[in-house]
């Protein structure tokens, strides 16, 4: 372990302001942080701080979690590292180091899809679907890994082999939500793990809008798929932009407080509206066309019923029921664009060909 990565660790662990690391690596030599402590006021450190650091020296601490991070097979950048985030440097407080596990370079073009963990199924649908079409497009997904959205957009982008980054609110040891470990490891298959802080650290509640800053930060255009107006995505959507990124909004049924939040951010004006996911693939890659049928998956499964004679109204309600699945009849009305009664009448029509059934509130397609 180099004097810059001991220095890195050491400082990142107390929290020390990005300054105070940048101070000591341009005007002093990093051994000089663990050889004398006179220079730790001139860093700027708090009494808290080196008292901290004091600690940390005097067990080896810096020694011992560089030979976690080998063994949990990580590694540790500082924003001196050649493949450290330039972008997060435009934060007011950048994170002075990363833990990364995966191969990927963090660093190249990215697109964060951030959301509510108790989202909607047609919000769910959308960023999954949004996930996949970044993969076809070979753009890297960042997320929180949470529960909804989150777990959707990475989801949708493995299912399609792209790469996706998950930015951990606890060290890379923790698994948060642990519901999600599979979904974990199925993304270091072809993504990374990328945390500020070190092993051991759990996922206290604070830590999470602290980690929202990075998927801001790193990313050049930020989707929020859903979100209330108290959301953790809008927190994210705030910082995203405050640093002049490109801010995104789904719109969401106006009934549901679950898309209060987002539909503000398109009513505001603090974000464009994301209308179709096609469009916003072509106007992020500069007019690139996608091919992806999304959510059809019927083709060679014989349920095409090219035999059927359906009414307008009836094809897009049934369409919208084969594509998304356990529609209610307000998601219907939603997004179908047709008034009550015209989705009433296609929902009867299709009952009575026996091409759909409520299910408890909610329309399926019948095999």
């Amino acid at each position: 372990m180099d004097s810059i990565t001991k220095a890195g660790l050491l400082l990142n662990a107390v929290n020390a302001p990005h300054t105070a690391f940048t101070r000591l690596c341009s005007e002093h030599d990093p051994d000089e942080l663990w050889k004398s402590g006179a220079i730790w006021h001139e860093l700027g450190l708090t009494g808290r701080m080196m008292e901290r650091l004091s600690g940390y020296l005097s067990t080896g601490w810096a020694e011992k979690e560089d030979e976690r991070i080998y063994a949990f097979g990580a590694r540790f950048i500082t924003s001196k590292s050649l493949d450290y985030p330039a972008k997060l440097l435009d934060l007011k407080k950048p994170p002075i180091g990363l833990y990364i596990k995966g191969n990927v370079n963090i660093s190249l073009p990215s697109i964060a899809i951030v959301g509510t963990r108790k989202c909607s199924h047609y919000a769910e649908n959308v960023a999954e679907n949004l996930g996949k079409a970044l993969a076809k497009a070979n753009i890297i997904t960042v997320s929180g890994g949470a529960k909804g959205i989150d777990t959707a957009g990475h989801r949708g982008t493995l299912s399609e082999n792209g790469t996706t980054v998950v930015i951990f609110g606890t060290g890379l040891d923790r698994t948060y939500p642990v519901e999600n470990r599979d979904l974990f490891a199925r993304i270091l298959e072809r993504g990374a793990w990328v945390s500020e802080y070190p092993f051991g650290t759990d996922g206290n509640t604070w830590r999470f809008p602290e980690r929202d800053r990075l998927i801001a930060a790193i990313s050049a255009h930020v989707v929020v798929a859903e979100s209330p107006e108290d959301g953790g995505a809008m927190h994210t959507a705030r910082i995203a932009r405050e640093l002049g990124r490109d801010l995104w909004s789904i719109p969401g049924r106006i009934v549901d407080d679950t898309s209060t939040g987002s539909n503000t951010l398109i009513h505001e004006k603090e974000a464009t509206l994301l209308k179709n996911i096609n469009d916003f693939i072509s106007t992020i890659t500069g007019g690139r066309e996608i091919s992806i049928d999304f959510g059809e998956d019927n083709e060679a499964s014989g349920n095409e019923r090219p035999e059927l004679n359906l009414s307008d109204d009836e094809k897009i309600i049934y369409s919208l029921i084969q594509r998304q699945g356990g529609r209610t009849n307000d998601e219907l009305i939603s997004e179908s664009g047709l008034d009550v009664m015209a989705v009433s009448m296609a929902l009867m029509s299709l009952e009575g060909e026996g091409l759909i059934a409520d299910m408890a509130g909610r329309y399926t397609v019948l095999e």
